[in-house]
């Protein structure tokens, strides 16, 4: 078989090949760059809504702070008697009036007088207090915007009855400008920023201090929309542009945890921040791509140069193996037909010889069976003097002539011969077998075997769909002539020529078994 540099990937096909490998890892690296850069503003973006979260809770709990004086008169309550309650509620009232956001305070014992904090609140003040408590006697916790002069407070209101059933109502007031101040002092670092409104819009806080007591929806692009939230989130997400940076924000508007109140909280995180990370991401994802490209293509070029080399002393190296295959099967084929001129030499005398002493005894007793073996014999002369060029044959060829010999060979040694033929696929009969490959094998039987009418010698060949099965009864004769074994010689070199496999002759649990492959010289 000709060793074929066709077989080899060429010079051109490497090319291709390493062109698209190039291609893909360049289409790789630029959507993976992009897969970072898309990851990048999914993780921005989930940094702002962390950020959201966590200001929330800054700001609810910091408002909650402010709800602690309800906690406080309860334990007031709870420790004083209808003798002290006055003079603690008094105490208590003082001591939160020190806090520079309370504006003013005030509390009631069951309908009696309003006593108030801070002596040096105007008459109308009070006046405004009264009418309030009067309105909300009933009323058991109330958080509210309201205006007071030029600025607006948080009134917080609530009432509370003691276990001697003593009814207290207390409330105060939280100056919205002193609690901008107060956030901003404590909130000032954030790179985001928060507003809270109530239900009506009204701004309570916000980092422009003007805008506060404003409406929100007058002011910014908050929507009534953004207050009604759906079932899998209790927030509502947008980008929107910031009445207070005046640029694109994403703003997240969540209900805020005051007892009371209905309120609401909006934190906006500056887009901007985003975009600069993912635009840095961006440059670093392009570097990297250049970087990457420009690598393949000169590993490319390498390689390229390497397989040009490669290929050239490949080229070389295969064109003199090539020489050395074809001068290694004119060997192998003619030995094969050294071996097969070597048997048909051995065959023609001998065979001949005993073919004729058998036809000798036929002719006198038997002439009909004479004449179809002389018929038989000439045939088998015609077949031996005329050998296939490439020492193969097809099987049903061989088929018809070992039939005959078989004939002259049981013509010869009457039932001490047994022969049979099995063909288990017919598709096989186009399939070729080595020249006289049959012949071979049960002349070697005969010679090698005893075969009497008691003790008969069976030969039996069996055609499968790639391979014939001759298998024959081992009874070995004591004294035989040593074999030259040119025949199984003859049959492995034509198997090997053509690089088939399974040919097999062994000893099998008392019988010869020969295996020869089928040869198929269309595939």
């Amino acid at each position: 078989m000709k060793f074929r540099f066709s077989n080899i990937t060429s010079r051109r096909a490497f090319l291709i090949y390493g062109t698209i490998s190039v291609l893909l890892t360049v289409i790789s690296v630029y959507f993976l760059s992009n897969l970072i850069t898309d990851l990048t503003e999914k993780s921005n973006e989930d940094a702002a809504q962390r950020n959201f979260t966590k200001k929330q809770e800054f700001m609810s709990q910091e408002f909650l702070k402010f709800l602690e004086q309800e906690n406080q008169i309860k334990h007031v309550l709870k420790i004083s008697n209808s003798k002290n309650l006055m003079a603690n509620l008094q105490v208590l009232s003082s001591v939160q009036t020190t806090s520079s956001l309370v504006a003013d305070n005030w509390f009631q014992i069951n309908e009696g007088e309003i006593h108030f904090g801070n002596d040096t609140i105007s008459a109308d003040l009070k006046n405004d207090i009264r009418d309030f408590t009067f309105k909300n006697t009933s009323s058991q916790h109330i958080n509210t915007i309201i205006p007071q002069g030029k600025e607006w407070v948080w009134r917080i209101y609530f009432k509370l009855t003691a276990p001697n059933k003593t009814i207290v109502r207390y409330g105060y007031d939280i100056n919205l400008k002193s609690l901008h101040d107060y956030f901003s002092t404590i909130d000032g670092s954030a790179p985001n920023y928060a507003f809270v409104f109530d239900k009506k819009g009204r701004c309570i806080f916000h980092p422009e201090s003007d805008f506060i007591g404003k409406n929100v929806y007058d002011i910014s692009s908050l929507q009534a929309s953004d207050t009604i939230f759906r079932k899998k989130h209790d927030y509502v997400k947008r980008v929107t542009l910031s009445e207070y940076l005046k640029l694109d924000v994403i703003r997240f508007t969540k209900k805020m945890s005051v007892k009371g109140s209905d309120w609401f909280i909006c934190v906006s995180f500056p887009k901007v921040f985003i975009v600069e990370n993912v635009t840095l991401i961006k440059k670093y994802a392009t570097l990297i791509y250049s970087i990457t490209t420009i690598m393949l293509l000169f590993i490319f070029y390498l390689f390229t140069y390497a397989n040009r080399r490669a290929y050239k002393e490949k080229k070389i190296v295969t064109k003199e193996k090539n020489a050395l295959l074809v001068e290694n099967e004119k060997i192998i084929k003619e030995k094969a037909l050294i071996q097969l001129q070597q048997l048909k030499e051995q065959i023609n005398p001998h065979f001949l010889f005993n073919s004729l002493n058998s036809l000798y005894m036929l002719i006198g007793s038997d002439v009909k069976t004479a004449q179809k073996f002389t018929l038989n014999l000439s045939r088998i002369y015609r077949y031996l003097i005329d050998p296939p060029e490439k020492n193969i044959v097809l099987l049903k060829d061989e088929l018809l002539f070992i039939e005959k010999y078989i004939f002259l060979q049981q013509t010869r040694f009457k039932e001490e011969l047994f022969f049979s033929i099995e063909i288990e696929d017919e598709s096989a009969l186009t399939k070729s077998i080595p020249y006289l490959a049959f012949q071979i094998v049960i002349e070697n039987a005969i010679k090698h075997n005893m075969a009497t009418q008691e003790i008969p010698l069976r030969t039996k060949i069996v055609v499968k769909t790639d391979q014939v099965i001759v298998t024959n009864n081992l009874q070995k004769k004591q004294n035989t002539e040593p074999s030259t074994k040119f025949g199984i010689k003859y049959l492995k070199s034509i198997y090997s020529y053509y690089s088939k496999k399974g040919f097999k002759a062994s000893e099998k649990e008392g019988n010869f078994v020969c295996i020869l492959p089928l040869i198929d010289i269309h595939s």
